[in-house]
């Protein structure tokens, strides 16, 4: 029955992530080429400032209120007590957080040069603040996300067709983004108060959450100043956000690959914390043991195309104004590994286990690097600076989470199985590498064909080769879609 569960809330993730991934193959070069670099970039660059913004309104609540109803659901009484003493705490941040964004709209330069954009992200924050989906996902209803999500996704999309088409449209993209993304959220605010009965929960202790949100707050603001700080950093020093429409079209790659990752890694964890407080051994370690093997291999395929390909696939997806994306996105695909397997080992192994000094340490040891390296390199070096600072600050998070999670680590990552994993991407490499030489040499493809034959190719030969060396992962997979076309 659990893994039936499992299976659904993930084929619900993956139904997400496939209709996401679709409009993003669709949207990013649709965007790029209507919109300048520079207009592309203020958008990004109120974008990260909203981001960074919300990092600090939620406090870690996002992540930190996912594993307690997680661990709650079963009482519907207390359950409903922890949504409303976290909600009373996000009301107090927010209030604080969206007055000093209003006050630095005014006062800050590079801020007031993009005013409406800014205005419209801080809408755009206040309902990122209260989207509660913390709750949704803790209690794993994937089917009413999904939906939900699609149908604003939807709607989006036709808003940036149908409005984006021309340069100085780019405050209707803003908008897009900043408010009818975000309007889902206004959903789940009226969902919740029919899920939850908030008059009979008691006596409230807000004050349980402070010691633990205070770990979780501080991971979330660390990871902010390098996940979307350094933008805004990027954006002041380099004297316009020419640099930062750049970076951003490697960063939206990534956040492409993460998404794809996200869609089943993301059901893992309300499933793993719950099995954790049940002490469910054998269900805890099965499930970090798959979703590991997932990770790893998914990130570690995309991150050698992405070296490989990095080129055909940005004059693909932007076109010839974006060449310069180039280097920042071989740089992202580095990252984009580091990310996704901190995420996994922070989030599925860490904090079932109630390691939140942990999480937060590696974030916090983190964000002095990255300020450091973004205060050295952004200036200089633009987008490849940016990209360097966040590939050494993600490094620095990993190696500090494998150090904390050794003891869970250990007892199922075996070197035989990186290895395959090693071997299988380098065959595909070599191959992919050669039929893109081929189609550039003997047909004089263009970028499109080069970067799509390129992945088919390299997907092919790297499934092929990992279940013949027995790669758990493929294997896994294989054997699902077999019995599925069996079935069919």
């Amino acid at each position: 029955m659990k893994t039936r569960f499992v299976t659904h809330n993930a084929i619900m993730n993956t139904l997400l992530t496939a209709s996401n991934l679709i409009v993003a193959l669709i949207t990013i070069p649709y965007v790029s080429r209507v919109l300048s670099v520079e207009r592309l970039g203020d958008v990004s660059f109120a974008q990260s400032v909203s981001t960074w913004a919300s990092a600090l309104c939620l406090l870690g609540v996002n992540v930190y209120g996912m594993r307690e109803c997680a661990r709650v659901r079963d009482d519907a009484r207390e359950l409903a007590r922890v949504v409303k003493e976290l909600l009373i705490i996000i009301t107090a941040t927010t209030s604080v957080v969206v007055i000093g964004f209003a006050v630095a709209i005014f006062v800050v330069p590079s801020f007031a040069s993009v005013a409406p954009l800014m205005w419209m992200f801080l809408l755009g924050t206040l309902m990122l603040s209260y989207g509660v989906e913390w709750f949704y996902q803790g209690i794993e209803q994937y089917s009413y996300i999904t939906v939900r999500s699609l149908a604003f996704k939807m709607l989006a999309f036709a808003a940036t067709l149908l409005f984006v088409r021309r340069p100085g449209d780019y405050l209707v993209y803003g908008a897009i983004l900043a408010l009818v993304t975000c309007g889902n959220n206004l959903f789940n605010l009226i969902r919740l108060h029919k899920l939850l009965d908030f008059k009979s929960v008691g006596k409230l202790d807000v004050r349980r959450h402070i010691r633990p949100l205070m770990v979780f707050g501080a991971q979330a603001i660390a990871q902010s100043v390098y996940l979307s700080f350094n933008s805004t950093m990027l954006g002041v020093l380099s004297h316009g956000n020419y640099q930062v429409g750049l970076h951003q079209l490697a960063v939206k790659i990534e956040h492409v690959q993460c998404s794809v990752v996200g869609a089943v890694t993301g059901v893992f964890v309300p499933r793993i914390a719950h099995d954790q407080m049940a002490d469910d051994v054998a269900g805890f370690c099965r499930l970090v043991r798959t979703g590991f093997g997932f990770t790893m291999n998914i990130c570690l395929a995309v991150m050698c195309y992405l070296l490989a390909f990095a080129e055909p696939v940005v004059l693909f997806v932007s076109g010839e104004a974006f060449a310069g994306a180039v280097a920042p996105v071989r740089i992202i695909g580095a990252v984009s590994l580091m990310s996704c397997v901190s995420y996994f080992v922070a989030m599925c192994i860490l904090s079932p286990l109630g390691r939140e000094r942990q999480m937060a340490m590696s974030s916090i040891a983190a964000a002095p690097v990255s300020v450091a390296l973004n205060l050295l390199l952004d200036g200089p070096f633009g987008a490849v600076g940016a990209g360097v600072a966040l590939l050494a600050t993600e490094a620095t998070v990993l190696c500090i989470e494998l150090w904390c999670a050794r003891d869970v680590l250990s007892s199922f990552v075996r070197l035989r199985d990186l290895a395959r994993m090693a071997a299988s991407n380098a065959v595909a490499v070599a191959v992919s590498a050669g039929c893109a030489w081929l189609l550039a040499t003997a047909f004089s493809a263009g970028p499109g064909a080069i970067a799509i034959a390129g992945l088919l190719a390299y997907s092919a030969v790297d499934i092929a080769v990992a279940v013949a060396l027995r790669d758990d992962t493929a294997l896994m997979l294989v054997g699902k879609a077999r019995a599925a076309l069996q079935r069919g």
